[in-house]
């Protein structure tokens, strides 16, 4: 049915053929955090698989409404939406890292080195050397004060062991050793 749409609409000259496709804020407003595991099935990534997997759909703008829908699926930690919208180019950078300060807030270890850390590409070689891959958000000292004040030690730990991220002086006096 989509694709009738668009077809008739183009026949009139009303959508260009590169035009981006937005992706409104209903398809995400209301996924919540709940007790069951998300799965691939559940709403929106079926619908969301047919708009980037078809040719005659214009590009989707993934980061659409400043990166609503990456924020919202971290807020309901639904990690195969997550996954999927960071393969086809969500950034995290979006709305001032407010995904990852979401991430760090829920002191979701896991959520937040998916956001900030791209994944390996897979070896040539069994001994070849493993590529370092830049990380998709700069860290600073604002996202490690944010886990200092949430409590989240190990996301702490990780932004300043791993990451080399310093603490300000007003966050080094709230940090407990």
């Amino acid at each position: 049915m989509l694709e009738a749409i668009q077809s008739h609409l183009q026949t009139f000259g009303l959508i260009p053929d590169d035009l981006p496709v937005q992706l409104p804020r209903r398809l995400f407003r209301a996924l919540e955090p709940h007790a069951a595991e998300w799965s691939d099935g559940d709403h929106p990534l079926p619908l969301l698989r047919y708009l980037y997997h078809t040719p005659e759909i214009p590009t989707v703008n993934t980061n659409a409404n400043e990166g609503y829908a990456l924020t919202r699926a971290v807020h309901a930690k639904f990690t195969p939406l997550v996954c999927f919208l960071l393969a086809h180019r969500a950034s995290p950078k979006c709305h001032d890292t407010l995904a990852v300060k979401v991430a760090i807030r829920q002191r979701n270890i896991d959520m937040v080195k998916l956001l900030v850390e791209r994944p390996n590409a897979k070896k040539a070689k069994a001994n070849a050397k493993r590529r370092k891959l830049e990380d998709r958000v700069t860290l600073d000292s604002s996202l490690l004060k944010i886990a200092v004040m949430s409590g989240a030690r190990d996301i702490v730990e990780y932004l300043y062991r791993e990451k080399s991220v310093l603490p300000d002086m007003q966050t080094l006096r709230k940090m407990e050793f």
